[in-house]
């Protein structure tokens, strides 16, 4: 993938899960540049792929079971889509959907993952799924509403990332603060990816050069997501720290940033 490393750091650390929305529409460039990251990660992995709808949250969100809180209309959505005969699409979903999510956040865009069973009879919007596909999350996306935005800027002054579980307990086989600085960075951003109840399943494993992200306890499917987003923070990171790499699915837990500098 593609990662814009300075600006997608910078989005990882401003980011908020915002459910209030202005009634105005994306600009036109904004929402072109969007598409056009989102045309770019669709032809990433054939097992998962993102669709914008220009149509409110709202009218999406019936049709997913659970409760997501006191959402206000927004100008689109994003549905996450898997293939259910694709290796790792769960680890991958979460990973190429955590970049567009960035990518949104980048753009002046407020962003929340919402993932739940999707029940297509009650859908006010047609998806278009394939056969074989099915919807695993949404996100809207739109401005945020200037009082809940200057409330979460406040916030996020005062107390950045608060509630993150402590690195070493992220790292149950140990953590080494004379680890090069790539990993420290990297551990650093994959603790601050979002989930569901704030659970934080993600844990990291570092040696010979890999950085390795696995699920506490079950990995269940949205877990695996999560794990996924994390993943991508963690490449984010370690970019961010010097090094360059690749990802690896499987192996050492769910997925793997392997460093080759």
């Amino acid at each position: 993938m593609d990662i814009p490393v300075k600006k997608w750091y910078e989005a990882v650390q401003t980011r908020y899960s915002q459910q209030k929305y202005m009634t105005k529409e994306i600009k036109p460039f904004t929402l072109k540049s969007l598409e056009k990251k989102i045309a770019e990660l669709n032809q990433i992995y054939p097992e998962v792929r993102i669709e914008i709808f220009k149509k409110s949250i709202k009218e999406i969100l019936p049709a997913l079971q659970g409760k997501y809180g006191n959402f206000t209309d927004s100008p689109a959505f994003m549905a996450f889509v898997i293939n259910d005969n694709g290796e790792h699409r769960w680890t991958k979903m979460g990973y190429i959907g955590e970049a567009a999510i960035l990518e949104a956040t980048a753009l002046g865009l407020g962003t929340c993952w919402v993932g739940a069973r999707y029940v297509p009879e009650r859908s006010r919007v047609k998806l278009n799924l394939k056969r074989g596909e099915r919807l695993v999350a949404v996100s809207p996306i739109g401005y945020s509403s200037e009082n809940y935005n200057l409330t979460r800027h406040f916030i996020s002054k005062l107390f950045p990332h608060r509630d993150r579980k402590n690195v070493r307990e992220l790292c149950p086989d140990g953590y080494d603060p004379d680890w090069p600085g790539w990993v420290k960075n990297a551990i650093k951003l994959g603790s601050y990816a979002p989930s569901r109840l704030n659970r934080q399943p993600w844990r990291f494993y570092y040696g010979d050069k890999k950085l390795a992200v696995d699920c506490k306890g079950e990995p269940s499917a949205y877990k695996r997501l999560e794990c996924g987003i994390a993943l991508l923070h963690l490449e984010i990171g370690a970019l961010d720290g010097g090094t360059s790499g690749k990802i690896e699915f499987g192996g050492l837990g769910l997925a793997s940033f392997v460093s080759e500098s």
